[in-house]
């Protein structure tokens, strides 16, 4: 239970929320946007999605005290 009110496991679930929730954007959104010919918005949700990952695989191995 204590291992759940850890910051990384918060952060990361967060984080992991915000990159599907941003990438499902990104790829159901016009691929043709000005917006610097690339879909920022799938990139970013993959970046998003990663970084939640890793904190939650930080968070759910770290050795018990």
């Amino acid at each position: 239970m204590n291992r759940f009110l850890d910051l990384r496991f918060m952060i990361g679930v967060l984080f992991v929320v915000y990159g599907v929730v941003l990438g499902v954007y990104g790829a159901a959104a016009d691929p043709h946007t000005p917006s610097l010919h690339s879909n920022i918005d799938l990139w970013w949700g993959i970046v998003c999605l990663v970084f939640g990952i890793v904190f939650l695989i930080a968070a759910l191995t770290r050795r018990s005290e």
